[in-house]
């Protein structure tokens, strides 16, 4: 064990099955009071992009809430979260942007994270496949709703 390990504690490992392998920030201790950050990254579809996953957890793995979600839209990304999304999208109109008009071709999930550390709430961010450009699209989702979505130009 190295003296930072030491002093800052050590980062840990979690592995599982459908989200695959996840790290920690620093955790020195087993404080069951303090939430810890887990991530991780993972590919969807036959986009070459990875997303990157940011939970929220205990000293020894991240929330079961979190877990679940996460594993839920890795498993259902095309068949029930895109046809949400793209729903969303076309009732208030981003699909008439002419910049997004062809978002699920431009852009991939590069993120997702919680909104809480005790929900199941999240949110997703979408960036164009096209590094040169600088715009996104955050999607809240509250209990598998596309509750709100933002353009950040």
């Amino acid at each position: 064990m190295s003296i930072i390990d030491l002093l800052f504690g050590s980062k840990k490992t979690y592995n599982h099955p459908i989200i695959g392998t996840l790290k920690s920030q620093r955790i020195k201790g087993q404080n069951l009071t303090r939430n810890y950050t887990w991530y991780g990254n993972v590919v969807l579809n036959d986009k070459s992009n990875e997303t990157t996953i940011i939970l929220e957890g205990y000293s020894y793995r991240p929330y079961t809430i979190h877990l679940d979600f996460i594993s839920q839209l890795i498993q259902n990304w095309s068949t029930f979260y895109l046809p949400k999304i793209e729903n969303k999208f076309d009732k208030i109109g981003i699909r008439k942007i002419e910049k997004y008009s062809n978002w699920k071709n431009d852009f991939y999930l590069s993120a997702i994270y919680p909104l809480s550390d005790k929900s199941s709430d999240f949110e997703l961010i979408l960036e164009p496949l096209d590094k040169y450009k600088t715009n996104s699209i955050a999607i809240e989702i509250k209990n598998n709703i596309v509750a709100k979505v933002e353009i950040h130009d």
